[in-house]
This record gives C-alpha cells, structure tokens and sequence, in this order.
C-alpha cells in the first residue's frame, strides 16, 4: 500500500495504518540512525523516539505523498539531539562492526577473492566515514546509504543545496585520504568486477 494512503488512514486515527508504515520502515529508521550516532543503543532510541513523534505529529505533515523524507528529518534531528546529549562527535567502536550490506551495496556476483576485497572495503569504509564529523557524517548516510537527493537532503537538514553539497565534498576529500592511507589505490584498481567499487562511488573516483 501506498505511503500516502497510509499517511490519509493515520490522520484519521486508524492504528493499522501506523503499524504498516513502522514495519515498512523500522530496519531504514534503526540502520540510518546507526550509522549517525554509532551507538545500538543509542540508535533504538533515536528510532522509538522517531516513530513516536511520526505517530503524535503526523497531521503536521502536509503533503501526505512526501511521508518518507518528513520521516527522516525528524530522525536527523532527533539523532543530532542524541549525539549532542551525548558530547558525541565520533561514533564508538560499533560503528567500525556495519556490514557489508550496511556499506554501498553490490549486486554483481563476485569470485570469493572479490568478496574477500569487497568484505575488506567495505569495512574500511564503515571505519572511515565513522570518523567524520556528525554533519558530514549524516549527509554521506543520506546520500550515499539511503539514496536521497541532495535537494531531499537540504530539505531534511533545513539548509541550502550548497550547504549539502558542501558537506558531501569535504567528507569526499576525508575519505579519499582515509581510504587511500588505509587500503591503498592499488587495491581498488585490482578489483576486477565489472560494477565500480564502493570505495569509487564514495571518494568519486
């Protein structure tokens, strides 16, 4: 079912409507919210307190087709609230323990050495963008990880394209020397897979 049909039966009350709509989104809410506090804990919270807000404020939204990303601006801001509460800039270890599912997703089938390297990328790029300051940090979880646009992003955040684009070109350049001190170019350049590698959709190259 639609989110906006959904969006229409909430408004009048109807408690199924929210449950569909938890269930849809619960593993996106809990995952984004990972990877910006990068705390489990921390992250369980920040998803409870997101759907409660969803559930109290949902007549507040005003155009019932753009459910979604209203959604994930209340979860931003309610992560950056945790973070801030909790004087944390840089995430704590789990963050370093995402998955390669959690990373820039592949769909190609690999050798079992592309794997290994795939495996090994991904968790170095996990590492890397942990490091990140927590608004560039979010922006490449935006971005990168759920796929949003950067007009999307700049609604979310309540801040210019520019400011977006900005934010996406600084944490590039991080990653970029992360990833190069980290892995190596070499080892992207010998990966012989037909789609691109995570570590160039990330650093652009």
């Amino acid at each position: 079912m639609e989110d906006e049909i959904l969006v229409q039966q909430l408004k009048k009350g109807n408690r199924e409507a929210f449950d569909l709509l938890y269930e849809k989104y619960k593993n996106l809410v809990i995952r984004t919210a990972y990877l910006i506090t990068g705390n489990r804990s921390d992250s369980e919270d920040v998803a409870q307190e997101t759907f409660v807000k969803v559930y109290l404020h949902i007549s507040e939204l005003k155009n019932d087709s753009g459910f979604k990303p209203w959604m994930m601006q209340i979860l931003v801001r309610t992560a950056y609230r945790m973070c801030k509460k909790r004087g944390k800039e840089v995430p704590d270890e789990e963050a370093e323990r995402l998955s390669e599912d959690q990373a820039v997703s592949s769909r190609s089938i690999l050798s079992p050495l592309g794997q290994m390297i795939k495996q090994e990328e991904a968790e170095m790029i996990s590492e890397a963008v942990a490091a990140l300051p927590v608004k560039q940090r979010t922006v490449v979880v935006l971005y990168y990880y759920n796929e949003f646009s950067v007009s999307a992003i700049a609604e979310m955040l309540n801040c210019r394209e520019g400011t977006v684009k900005s934010r996406l070109h600084t944490a590039r350049k991080f990653l970029k020397r992360e990833l190069e001190d980290r892995m190596g170019i070499e080892v992207c350049r010998s990966e012989r897979v037909q789609e691109r590698s995570s570590y160039e959709i990330i650093t652009g190259r």
